[in-house]
């Protein structure tokens, strides 16, 4: 098995095919890993830092990593290689490995030893990174059979939908890519937020005298201009008050239109919209990556607020998506500081920033020294 180490700019044709046939195949699956996401952000200025770490075995990858390099501390002169660099942090709620199902211990030894074989620090931090799990038992299983010392840093949770804790209830087929009446699958809520949410849903198609409808319209490349308009319609398009929609960053609208391209080519795209009465009232695009749905970004009209159509929106979304196809699970892509559309999910998975001493002398002595660089304030 080799490692390499490749701007974003220099994958090739043949490269893009292994990744992606390591996105699909992969033990975790992680949407902000797949070609179709990082590959359409080269022209982002945010995203020149990152670099792929693969480890391949002939042509093809059984793993693979976004990092850039950082300190490990503001006060620490020790570097480490990261997976969350500028463009990581701000754009991706998971940093996880691609790692190839049936070789994935293997993959990681190679991703985190081999690392500094290409220039990179032996020391690793590895960004929301799953708590719990297979990539979880893989990386335990690796660091005891290397010795490597593991040091978590933080802790977090992040909202996701397996199968197996949702309440899948049939989805009725489109008729002319409409479902009317979408199912609404409330059995994971609390009682009295089923009841809200039923009610609100009720009260949206009062007020805007028609039937919620679902539509698909992931065909149709119209959908991304329409969402477009959404979104920069409400609060998210006001940059005064902290708006960030995609409307006021050209290279963020590019980035968005590309990538809903390709997984529309693959079909992999599923982009919903809820109406009612001829008006919107919620839009989101989700991508299957790896087997499994994620969320990409989704928009309400503000108009309706009082309805919550957000969580209505969400929640159609949810029930639909596990519905109408075999996907194991959805995954929103946020953490717990979103914490009113956490709610609306059946599970949470947590998620820490771990430090590892994957090789060599200088990253173990960092692991040895954190006790006591934590308690003079060195170290987080």
């Amino acid at each position: 098995m080799d490692i390499r180490l490749i701007p974003l700019a220099d994958v090739t044709e043949a490269d893009e095919r292994a990744w992606h046939g390591l996105a699909a195949d992969a033990l975790a699956p992680n949407m902000c890993l797949d070609p179709r996401f990082l590959l359409t952000a080269r022209s982002r200025p945010d995203a020149h830092e990152v670099r792929v770490l693969a480890a391949r075995d002939g042509g093809a990858w059984l793993g693979a990593l976004a990092v850039t390099t950082k300190r490990v501390a503001p006060r620490l002169p020790v570097r480490a290689l990261t997976t969350g660099g500028e463009f990581m942090t701000s754009q991706c709620d998971r940093h996880h490995p691609l790692l190839r199902r049936d070789r994935a211990p293997e993959a990681l030894d190679a991703l985190l030893r081999g690392a500094p074989t290409v220039g990179l620090p032996g020391l690793a931090l590895l960004r929301r990174f799953p708590a719990e799990g297979p990539l979880a038992d893989v990386l335990a299983t690796v660091a005891e059979r290397r010795g490597m010392r593991v040091h978590e840093r933080s802790r977090d949770v992040g909202a996701w939908a397996p199968r197996e804790a949702f309440d899948v209830v049939p989805v009725p087929p489109l008729v002319d890519g409409v479902l009317v009446d979408p199912p609404l699958s409330t059995g994971h809520l609390r009682t009295d937020d089923a009841r809200n949410l039923r009610r609100v849903a009720r009260g949206l198609a009062r007020e805007l005298g028609g039937p919620l409808e679902l539509r698909e319209e992931s065909a149709d490349p119209a959908a991304v201009d329409r969402f477009v308009a959404l979104q920069a319609s409400g609060w998210k398009g006001d940059a005064a008050r902290g708006g960030a929609a995609l409307g006021l960053d050209a290279a963020d609208e590019r980035w968005f239109r590309d990538s809903v391209d390709a997984y529309r080519r693959d079909g992999d795209l599923a982009a919903l919209r809820l109406t009612a009465g001829g008006e919107t009232v919620w839009a989101g695009f989700q991508v299957r990556s790896g087997g499994g749905w994620f969320g990409l970004l989704d928009a309400y009209d503000e108009r309706f607020r009082r309805f919550s159509p957000g969580s209505v929106g969400r929640i159609a979304c949810m029930t639909y998506l596990l519905g109408a196809t075999d996907a194991p699970f959805v995954d929103p892509g946020f953490g717990s500081h979103y914490a009113v559309g956490a709610r609306l999910w059946p599970a949470a998975r947590p998620q820490v920033d771990l430090l590892v001493a994957a090789r060599g002398p200088a990253a173990h002595a960092v692991l040895r020294a954190v006790p006591l660089a934590r308690r003079l304030g060195v170290a987080a």
